[in-house]
Order: C-alpha cells, then sequence, then structure tokens
C-alpha cells in the first residue's frame, strides 16, 4: 500500500498513440487540461510547472520524468501520468540520455511548511524509480490497468520510517515553539508585574 493512489483517478491517465506527435511542451499541455478538470486553471498549473522545470532537471532517468510544482489555492495533492507510445528526448537531458515515455505530474498545495509534502514527493521517486512497476505501466492497455499497478505497488519501509521520523521532528519542533511562546509570555506577565511593584514603592 501506498498513499498515492489516492490523488490518482483514471480520468487524469492520458495515452499518447503512435500516430500523435508529443513534444515535451505538448504533453504538458495535456497533463495541464487534466489538471483543469480537477478544478486548477490550466494557464496557472502549466506555468508553475514550467517554471519549477527551469530550476532543474526532474527527469529521473530510465525513461521517466517527475514534473512538479506548488499550486497556491490546492486543496489536495493531484497526479497526472501522461504515457507514449513513442519516448521523447527532452531538455535538460537526463542523466542517462534516455528518451522519455512516462510523465509522473506531480502538484501539491503550497504551504508554510515547505516540507509539509516531502514525504509524498520521495514516494513518488521511489515508485518512478522502481523498474519492475514502470515496466507493468508500459504495458498496461487503459487507465484503469495503469491505477491498478499504482495501487499495488507497496512503498519501501525505509520511506515510511522516514515519513514517520519526519513526523515526530514536526512535532518536536512545534512544541519547541509553544513551549517559547509560553515562556515569553511568563516573562512578560512577570516583567510587568515587577514594574507594577517598582512603581508603587
Amino acid at each position: 500500500m501506498n498513499q498515492i493512489y489516492q490523488y490518482l483517478s483514471s480520468s487524469n491517465v492520458i495515452f499518447f498513440n503512435s500516430m500523435q506527435r508529443a513534444t515535451k511542451k505538448r504533453v504538458f499541455e495535456e497533463a495541464c487540461l487534466a489538471f483543469q478538470m480537477s478544478g486548477v486553471p490550466h494557464t496557472q498549473v502549466f506555468e508553475a510547472l514550467y517554471a519549477r522545470e527551469r530550476l532543474g532537471n526532474n527527469a529521473l532517468g530510465a525513461g521517466v520524468a517527475l514534473p512538479h510544482c506548488e499550486i497556491e489555492g490546492l486543496k489536495q495533492p493531484i497526479i497526472t501520468i501522461v504515457l507514449l507510445q513513442r519516448p521523447i528526448h527532452v531538455d535538460p537531458t537526463p542523466y542517462d540520455t534516455k528518451p522519455v515515455d512516462i510523465f509522473f505530474f506531480l502538484i501539491v498545495p503550497k504551504t508554510d511548511n515547505d516540507d509539509e509534502y516531502l514525504p509524498l514527493l520521495r514516494e513518488c521517486i521511489a515508485m518512478m524509480e522502481d523498474k519492475t512497476l514502470c515496466a507493468k505501466i508500459r504495458k498496461a492497455e487503459n487507465a484503469v490497468e495503469v491505477c491498478a499497478c499504482i495501487m499495488d505497488w507497496v512503498a519501501p519501509t525505509v520511506l515510511a520510517r522516514e515519513s514517520k521520523e519526519d513526523a515526530l521532528e514536526n512535532e518536536w519542533d512545534i512544541l519547541n515553539e509553544e513551549v517559547k511562546a509560553q515562556l515569553k509570555q511568563e516573562q512578560g506577565v512577570t516583567s510587568l508585574t515587577v514594574a507594577a511593584v517598582e512603581n508603587n514603592s
């Protein structure tokens, strides 16, 4: 089991057949149309994805790319998968120089906590680096089969442990902030009391 499948619906799995001329821009446009059907404006998500692309290469190698970004006002993560019958070369070039035929798009809500969706991104990377799973996805004949592959994938134990550690660390940080706030408040009350006593004297 994994946390990814809940953010993917069969309507967000797109197949490009061999007759369709695919380019990186065309793939991104198709993905953004799917996101628009989920309530995210096409232009907003397209610009955000390409802005993130300019920061660094999102190709994982072995024919897989994982474009991702944060979206203001989004309520929960959304995933779109675009599969090509004919792999295409992308820029920036992947480290292994292989053309890409699986585009796994992930958009998440923009929050004050930059690390909130890091565990989900780590899991997506681990999933897309699983060559056995990718082989099954490439053989899938329809969107339902792709979703079934995603649902059946089991996240590595180390990821679950890291996510738990991240959650505990986050709770610890919140607790520390609460303690600091409480101490500051108590010091403020003490200062006021001392000042009142000095004035009375």
